[in-house]
């Protein structure tokens, strides 16, 4: 009998990338609103009324005084984000479990969770590396628009100010956002699915398993992420000492959440929340719907290239 082609290592890679530029050309605007409402409350001036009082009404405002082009704002930048990003945890933690075995063994259910939770974090780790710079030039571009010369322009300007360790200016606070989110997306979407499927009987890459394991895992995500989104989206926005000739805004995460309890209470850790579930729920079901169907594709390739 014959057996499947081996899938190349840089399969899963492949599908996990274009899924999510797949995604975000869909949620951007939402990307957007939710970036504008974690920034609006140091740049309110006194007295000054909230353009960002709800996501809805975010996104009124800026279609009203932008247009589309402003509800699409850094969606270059967006797109090498979430490639770079959901690329390597994907694939990393793709080929970690193959290596290891974690999801075919024995173990319990908590167990195979558990020892997932630790290959994403690894590969989660790996992401905001090679993601961090991405993630800067976007947010950026989602708060003051396109600098002169684009993405390029804006690279060659964090560079001249604070050279190669600029493009990582936000790691501190960058790395356990996605290092969390990556932990708990991976882990609880294989989890969920895995345990609806074996109770129903359904397969798992079926249409309706995938997207209520998604939609799920999209809560779960959003609630453990946010303080960390919330801190590495302050931070990496503002300028730094070199930029700003002068002093820094922030000096790290945990200023940006003490900064922001002084002037704005405990609640103001949660401004743009809202939008960002908004945001991550579709987009995490985007992503696990077109990666499946994209795994789809590239096993009839596979076999249609053994066959002839």
């Amino acid at each position: 009998m014959a057996t499947s082609a081996p899938r190349p290592w840089y399969g899963e890679f492949l599908c996990a990338g274009t899924a999510a530029v797949g995604a975000i050309c869909v949620v951007n605007p939402l990307d957007v609103v939710k970036t504008r409402m974690t920034l609006v409350g140091p740049a309110l001036l006194p007295g000054t009324p909230n353009p960002y009082r709800n996501p809805l009404s975010a996104l009124a405002h800026v279609g009203r005084t932008e247009g589309l082009h402003g509800l699409q704002r850094g969606l270059g930048p967006s797109c090498l984000w979430q490639f770079s990003n959901v690329s390597v945890r994907f694939g990393v933690y793709g080929g970690a479990k193959s290596a290891t075995g974690v999801g075919e063994s024995s173990a319990s259910p908590l167990v195979k969770w558990a020892q997932s939770l630790g290959l994403a974090a690894v590969s989660g780790g790996m992401a905001a590396l090679a993601s961090n710079p991405f993630f800067i030039i976007k947010t950026r571009f989602q708060a003051e628009g396109a600098p002169p010369g684009g993405a390029t322009g804006a690279l060659l300007t964090i560079l001249r100010a604070d050279g190669p360790a600029g493009l990582f200016r936000g790691m501190s606070a960058f790395a356990p956002r996605v290092i969390v989110a990556s932990a708990v997306q991976l882990s609880t979407y294989d989890a969920v699915k895995e345990a609806v499927a074996l109770r129903a009987g359904l397969r798992k890459d079926g249409l309706g398993l995938v997207v209520a394991s998604s939609f799920l895992t999209g809560i779960a995500v959003v609630l453990a992420m946010q303080p960390f989104d919330f801190a590495a989206t302050r931070l990496v926005s503002s300028k730094s000492a070199a930029e700003a000739g002068g002093v820094a805004a922030y000096t790290g995460p945990l200023d940006v959440i003490r900064q922001t309890v002084k002037t704005e209470g405990a609640l103001g850790l949660y401004r743009g929340g809202t939008a960002n579930y908004l945001r991550f729920g579709p987009y995490c079901v985007l992503v696990f719907v077109l990666v499946e169907q994209l795994r789809k594709l590239e096993r009839s390739a596979l076999e249609w290239t053994r066959a002839g």
